[in-house]
């Protein structure tokens, strides 16, 4: 529910500086795997030595990435820099490290998982390096 039209409407900084909808995508994609693991940990859910903590999160929240996914754009063009989604993921992956840092002393190994990049309608906008980065059909992964 993060995606849609209205990420895109708008030329410059005041056409996507949607600050309640940033810290909802921060809320939920960094905070929420930390305050799942806490309470599963805190519950004696998370077994010493026997359990494992995975959490699905994404390149997007790589500083490199966002060079390649979004080069400068030219005079007049429009840009949409995403802010939430990117910040959300660059937190949940300091969040994981610091996570497993934690963990360690119980045994409990921390993973971050990466799905992929799909060729779908959701990233559409980047159909321009979908070769470059080696994005695949859904049906393929």
């Amino acid at each position: 529910y993060f995606y849609g039209p209205t990420e895109s409407v708008g030329v410059g900084c005041e056409g996507h500086m949607n600050f309640k909808h940033q810290m909802l995508q921060i809320d939920v994609c960094a905070l929420g795997p930390l305050r799942i693991t806490n309470a599963l940990y805190k519950g004696g859910l998370l077994l010493e030595g026997k359990s494992k903590v995975i959490i699905i999160t994404s390149q997007a929240g790589s500083c490199e990435w966002r060079l390649t996914q979004n080069p400068v754009p030219k005079p007049g063009e429009q840009f949409d820099g995403n802010y939430g989604h990117h910040m959300s993921r660059a937190a949940c992956n300091i969040m994981g490290v610091i996570l497993s840092q934690e963990l360690k002393a119980a045994n409990i190994p921390v993973c971050m998982l990466h799905p992929g990049f799909n060729r779908t309608a959701m990233t559409q906008k980047y159909a321009h390096i979908w070769d470059i980065e080696g994005a695949v059909e859904p049906h393929i992964g």
